[in-house]
């Protein structure tokens, strides 16, 4: 699963998130202009031409796709006992945390703790049972509903995690990692390409040094050349008249 940041106690979704990232396609120029060039009408090659020269100014900026290989799988032994290293670790956290919340179940620092440890072990159904609990009587907390949102997410719901996004948005309307998160999802969960970059234009506009904002710019590069390159395969793929 993808790494998370805190910002505050707010993760922030990461590029590598629930069903991985789409590597960054290159277009060619010259495979776009060379298929089906004779066939074309001249409107059609008129188009790919601007596209072409659009295209060209947007992947002089594109990022180089950095993200990390997939961790192939350990020697048995190895994983094994990386397995149950992590396991230890993370019931020595966890187990004090759920003694104390025995005797004090709406202590709001030990719901976000385990909420918290649930989220990093990445059993999220678990987490975002404590950071609801959390939410209950707390509700304009947009660093925590944030982090359920994100964990929905991580759980295969796009839906309920921008509507959670939306409304720590309602709360704060400019809390950094909300808004990147907001656009991430918009992006991977919902493919809809201008309103991630709005997220993250909107992100970098209110927060002119924001702390990844390199990150951010990247992004924004990358999905407007995708949306170039489906806007070439559109124009490649009509019919001849």
């Amino acid at each position: 699963m993808p790494e998370t940041q805190k910002n505050g106690n707010a993760r922030k979704a990461d590029t590598n998130s629930l069903g991985g990232r789409e590597a960054a396609r290159k277009a060619s120029s010259s495979s776009v202009l060379s298929s089906q060039s004779n066939s074309w009408r001249p409107g059609q090659v008129g188009m790919v031409v601007l596209v072409v020269l659009v295209l060209g100014i947007v992947l002089g900026y594109l990022f180089r796709n950095s993200s990390s290989p997939a961790q192939g799988a350990s020697p048995s032994g190895a994983d094994q006992g990386s397995a149950s290293s992590t396991s230890t670790n993370f019931d020595g956290t966890i187990q004090p945390l759920l003694r104390r919340l025995e005797n004090n179940p709406s202590d709001p620092d030990l719901l976000v703790n385990l909420g918290n440890a649930y989220y990093d072990n990445r059993n999220y159904d678990k987490a975002i049972g404590y950071y609801r609990r959390y939410l209950e009587p707390r509700p304009q907390d947009a660093s925590v509903r944030t982090d359920m949102g994100t964990a929905i997410w991580y759980s295969g719901n796009p839906d309920e995690a921008i509507q959670q996004y939306e409304t720590a948005l309602s709360s704060q309307p400019d809390y950094a990692n909300t808004l990147f998160n907001l656009g991430m999802v918009k992006w991977q969960g919902k493919h809809d390409d201008q309103a991630a970059i709005e997220c993250w234009e909107r992100l970098l506009k209110v927060h002119p040094d924001y702390v990844d904002r390199q990150k951010a710019e990247d992004l924004i590069r990358k999905v407007q050349g995708e949306s170039v390159q489906k806007l070439i395969q559109k124009v490649e793929a009509e019919p001849n008249q």
